[in-house]
C-alpha cells in the first residue's frame, strides 16, 4: 500500500512539474494566472507520504514597518520598486527603513548565497559553469571586515568548484572551522567540492588536496546546487535540485571527503534543507510542487552499513512553485520551520513541527507587492530587470531558540526585517534595499543577476515560469538581487546582494 502510495505520489508531482513549466504566452498575468489555477486545481491531493495538500488561505500582507529618522523609505507598496522609480533613477538612490548601511565591498558582483564568519567574510562570483571562470576574479573572494566601515579584499580562493560558481552551496560548518561548496554550474554541476580551513578567517588553507596537484581540491561525488551542514559538523550534504537526489560527503578526514550516500531525496526535484539538532531528521523544500518533505536521515547520520533515507512526511501548497529552505527554531519546548518560497509569491511561512508527522502552516509572510491583486502592476515593472522579482529567498532569525527578529532577503525587494516575538502576529519593522546598480553590468560581471543572454521573468506569482509576453530581455539593472542568507552579529546583518556585493548593515531597533 505504501509503495503505492508513493508511486501515484510521484507520478503527480511529475506530471504537475512539466505541466507547470510548458510555455505559456499571455498579454499580461491574468490569463496565465487562470490557467495555473485550473491546471493545479486537477492535481490530485499528494498523499505518496502520508498528508493531503494544505490548502493556503487567501494571501494578506504583514504590517508595514514605520519609518524612524534618518529613513528613505520606499514610494510605493510595501517591497516595490515601481516603474516610475525606475524610470526616473530614484532607485539607485535606494530605500531604507530603519537600517543604514556600515561598510560595503562591491567587487565585481557577487553569486547567489555569500558566507561570513567572525570578521571574515567570503563572497564567490562567476556562476556559468565554465571551467576556468569567467573573469579574472572567478572564484570565492575573501573580504576582512575587521573594520566594518573600511573592508578590505584580501584574495580570491579559485579551485574546482569556487571558479565555477557555487550557485546555493557556500556553507560555513556549525564549528565555524571550515567552508565548504559544490558547484552549481549552471544550475547543476557535478563531482567537484572544496573544503577550506577557516580557522583563520583570512588566510583560508584548502583540505581536499588533490595528490599529484595540492593546488587544487579533490573530486568527491555529488549532484551540486544547494548545500548544507549537519549540526555536527561531519557531514557535508547537497541536493541536485532538478535531478531530485542527494549526497552526503563525509569530512571526518578533511584530506579525504568521501560521499557516504548518494541518491533519491524523496521527490523528483528537490532544493534546500535543513536538519534537526541531532541530525537525525533532513527537512527537505521540494520544487515543481512546492512543500516539505520530513526525512530520517539517522542511517548517515549514524554511520550505519545500510544507509538510507525513509520518508516521514510531507507538506504540499499550491501558493509557491520553489521551495527554498527551511530554519529550524524553537519556541518554548516547541519546534517550528521558517520556511522561504522562492516563487510563486509564497513568501514566509511558520511550519509548526511539534508533531513531525503532521507538519502544518501556522504563519504567512508576506508583502504588499506580492499580493494577487498587484499581479499587472509587478508584470509590467519587473519586465526586463532579470528573472526573478520579489520573492523570498532565505531567511535567518536573530537567534533559534524564542527569536525575536528574522532577517530574509526578497530579490528586488531588499534586505526586510520582521518581528516575530508573536509567531501568530509577525509585523514588518525594517528594509534596506540598496542603491540599484543602473548601466554598471559591465562592471559587475560576477554578478548572479548579470546573465549574458536574455531571461524571461521566471518565478513571479500569476506571471509563471515561461510567460515571455513582456518579460524577456537581459537585466537593466533597476533595482538589485538580494539573494544571500543573512548573519546576524548582535544588530548588524551582514549579508550580500548581487549587484551591490557584500554589506554591513546596522538595525536601529523599534
Amino acid at each position: 500500500m505504501m509503495f503505492r502510495k508513493i508511486k501515484h505520489g510521484l507520478t503527480g508531482l511529475m506530471m504537475a512539474s512539466l505541466m507547470v513549466a510548458a510555455p505559456v504566452s499571455a498579454q499580461d498575468g491574468s490569463g496565465f494566472a487562470a490557467l495555473m489555477d485550473l491546471l493545479m486545481s486537477k492535481v490530485p491531493p499528494l498523499s505518496w507520504a502520508g498528508l493531503n495538500a494544505y490548502k493556503a488561505p487567501p494571501p494578506v500582507a504583514v504590517t508595514r514597518a514605520q519609518c524612524g529618522p534618518g529613513s528613505r523609505p520606499e514610494t510605493g507598496l510595501q517591497g516595490q520598486v515601481s516603474l516610475a522609480d525606475r524610470q526616473s533613477g530614484r532607485s539607485a538612490q535606494g530605500y531604507q527603513c530603519n537600517m543604514a548601511l556600515v561598510g560595503q565591498y562591491q567587487g565585481v558582483g557577487s553569486d547567489w548565497v555569500s558566507a561570513s564568519n567572525g570578521r571574515c567574510a567570503y563572497m564567490p562570483t562567476s556562476w556559468h559553469g565554465t571551467t576556468g571562470g569567467t573573469h579574472a576574479q572567478s572564484g570565492i573572494q575573501v573580504i576582512d571586515f575587521s573594520d566594518p566601515a573600511k573592508p578590505r579584499y584580501v584574495r580570491t580562493l579559485a579551485t574546482r568548484a569556487a571558479r565555477s560558481g557555487t550557485w546555493e552551496s557556500l556553507r560555513i560548518s556549525p564549528d565555524g572551522a571550515m567552508l565548504a561548496a559544490v558547484s552549481g554550474g549552471a544550475t547543476i554541476d557535478f563531482n567537484k567540492f572544496d573544503l577550506y580551513d577557516i580557522r583563520d578567517c583570512t588566510n583560508p588553507k584548502l583540505l581536499n588536496k588533490q595528490l599529484l596537484n595540492p593546488n587544487e581540491s579533490s573530486l568527491v561525488l555529488n549532484i551540486g546546487h544547494e548545500g548544507e551542514w549537519s549540526p555536527d559538523s561531519k557531514t557535508y550534504w547537497t541536493t541536485g535540485f532538478i535531478s531530485g537526489t542527494v549526497s552526503a560527503i563525509d569530512v571526518s578526514n578533511p584530506a579525504r571527503p568521501v560521499t557516504i550516500y548518494h541518491g533519491w531525496a524523496g521527490a523528483p526535484v528537490v532544493h534546500g534543507m535543513s536538519f534537526s539538532p541531532d541530525g537525525r531528521r533532513l527537512y527537505m523544500t521540494t520544487d515543481g510542487i512546492a512543500g516539505l518533505l520530513v526525512l530520517d536521515v539517522s542511517a548517515i547520520q549514524d554511520r550505519k552499513l545500510n544507509k538510507q533515507i525513509t520518508p516521514v512526511s510531507s507538506l504540499f501548497w499550491k501558493d509557491g512553485f520553489i521551495g527554498q529552505r527551511p530554519h529550524p527554531v524553537m519556541y518554548g519546548t516547541r519546534p517550528y520551520l521558517i520556511y522561504t518560497d522562492e516563487s510563486r509569491s509564497g513568501g514566509v511561512r511558520l511550519i509548526d513541527i511539534a508533531d513531525d508527522r503532521n507538519p502544518k502552516v501556522v504563519t504567512h509572510i508576506r508583502l504588499s507587492i506580492q499580493l494577487p491583486e498587484h499581479k499587472v502592476t509587478r508584470t509590467k515593472e519587473l519586465a526586463k530587470t532579470g528573472g526573478f522579482g520579489y520573492e523570498s529567498h532565505y531567511c535567518t532569525p536573530d537567534k533559534d531558540k524564542d527569536p525575536s527578529l528574522l532577517a530574509c532577503t526578497f530579490f528586488q525587494s531588499g534586505v526586510r526585517v520582521f518581528d516575530i516575538a508573536d509567531p501568530q502576529k509577525p509585523r514588518e519593522v525594517a528594509y534596506f534595499n540598496p542603491p540599484a546598480q543602473t548601466g554598471k553590468n559591465a562592471m559587475l560581471v560576477g554578478s548572479a543577476h548579470n546573465l549574458p543572454v536574455e531571461q524571461p521573468l521566471l518565478s513571479d506569482v500569476d506571471v509563471g515560469l515561461l510567460d515571455m509576453s513582456q518579460a524577456l530581455g537581459k537585466a537593466n539593472f533597476t533595482a538589485d538581487f538580494c539573494t544571500s542568507i543573512p548573519r546576524w552579529k548582535g544588530d548588524q546583518i551582514w549579508v550580500s546582494c548581487t549587484d551591490n556585493g557584500f554589506m554591513v548593515l546596522q538595525l536601529k531597533r523599534p
